[in-house]
């Protein structure tokens, strides 16, 4: 019995080394609206950011609770979400390089904004980048289909 055990540890250990097991600690959550966001406590904390405009919907968000204090979410947004959103964001950037290093657990990330992004392949999908004033996030916001990421750099 102790050989099985030790056996079930040491796949445990290989299985979180690639993810980074000991570095991150990540929660992860989702909310139907904005407002249940709020209710929940989470643009309070700062799991959610205050770039959501007022009709964001199928929120989900994730962030580390320990010493790196990142975060990652994506949300939708109404037509007339358009110019607040827009008002929220800074310049327009390729993302060209940048690094969407989305722990391996958040399996709702997409595959396309994992490690150093590709900026041809990413505006050849409609997603625009961005970097947040006042916030350390970039977003990636398709206009067309009113779906926005956003995420914190290393």
């Amino acid at each position: 019995m102790n050989r099985r055990r030790g056996a079930v540890l040491a796949a445990a250990i290989l299985a979180c080394a690639p993810a980074g097991c000991g570095d991150i600690d990540v929660v992860t959550n989702t909310f139907a609206t904005l407002a249940e966001a709020r209710a929940a406590g989470a643009v309070e904390r700062g799991w959610v950011p205050e770039l959501l405009p007022p009709g964001a919907h199928d929120i989900r968000e994730a962030h580390d609770e320990g010493s790196t204090k990142r975060r990652w979410g994506l949300f939708s947004f109404q037509p007339a979400d358009d110019e607040p959103l827009r008002r929220r964001l800074g310049a327009e950037m390729n993302l060209g390089g940048i690094a969407a290093e989305a722990p391996p657990r958040i399996e709702w990330w997409p595959i396309l904004l994992r490690g150093q992004l590709d900026g041809e392949r990413v505006a050849a999908t409609g997603l625009k980048g961005y970097q947040v004033p006042g916030d350390r996030l970039v977003a990636a916001v398709n206009w067309n289909q009113r779906r926005a990421y956003y995420w914190s750099p290393r």
